[in-house]
């Protein structure tokens, strides 16, 4: 079944607020983890720095 969501749910202030703070918490708590203790599926793990011939900050950069 598709289901139609009006755009003014996502413009709806709150939901802004509430995304960017969640936003801000991942980016918080991926900082405080130890790259050893990430995922090596995970981007940040250092052994995928240089994937793609890009480094590490221009290829994350690139996905955002």
């Amino acid at each position: 079944m598709k289901r139609t969501v009006s755009q003014s749910v996502f413009d709806n202030k709150d939901n802004l607020k509430a995304s960017k703070l969640g936003h801000q918490d991942a980016v918080k708590e991926l900082e405080n983890t130890p790259v050893h203790m990430l995922d090596p599926a995970n981007p940040n793990h250092p052994l995928n720095d240089g994937i793609f011939g890009y480094e590490t900050k221009e290829f994350l950069n690139k996905q955002y």
